[in-house]
């Protein structure tokens, strides 16, 4: 797999479902690479077990209310790597143009380049992944975001786009 343009953009969303593979992906292909992660799950995490003392977090603990602050905190962080001129890889679901699209707003306003990584497995096999993971989070809502999916494409804004296919077992 050729990632020589994506390592030139300054900006790369690594998208797919829960259980996808994409912690996995972007240790394979971007780490050691002069680029800075975000993880809106690990700030997620991270903030719960501030908050409350060490407590470890899980899924369920997941709220509305604090999902302000985490996106918040994930544009702060964005734009400070930006800032200090620091290619940057977000990991999120992405799954939906409504998701992506305020980051595209951010890398057209900063005049950045920006692209997607859309890793795209079968529903059973994120399941199935999803179960194994530290940070799993219920099969409903993986489900229910499965046949939500609008790959990503140019049109959106992209400068490059690429949809990684994973074959069913």
């Amino acid at each position: 797999m050729d990632l020589t343009r994506f390592h030139e953009l300054n900006i790369i969303l690594l998208c797919g479902l829960y259980g996808s593979g994409k912690t996995e992906f972007a240790i394979k292909h971007f780490m050691g690479k002069e680029r800075s992660r975000i993880s809106r799950s690990e700030i997620r995490k991270y903030m719960f077990e501030m908050t409350h003392f060490g407590e470890k977090w899980s899924a369920t603990d997941f709220t509305e209310e604090n999902e302000a602050l985490v996106k918040h905190i994930e544009r702060k962080v964005l734009e400070h790597f930006l800032h200090n001129k620091r290619k940057v890889l977000i990991i999120n679901t992405f799954v939906m143009k409504k998701s992506r699209k305020r980051f595209i707003e951010i890398a057209r306003e900063q005049k950045k380049t920006i692209g997607a990584i859309f890793l795209s497995r079968p529903l059973e096999q994120c399941l199935e992944r999803n179960e194994q993971n530290t940070i799993g989070v219920p099969g409903d809502v993986v489900t229910s975001l499965f046949y939500k999916i609008e790959l990503p494409d140019k049109g959106e804004g992209f400068d490059e786009v690429l949809v990684v296919n994973f074959k069913p077992v």
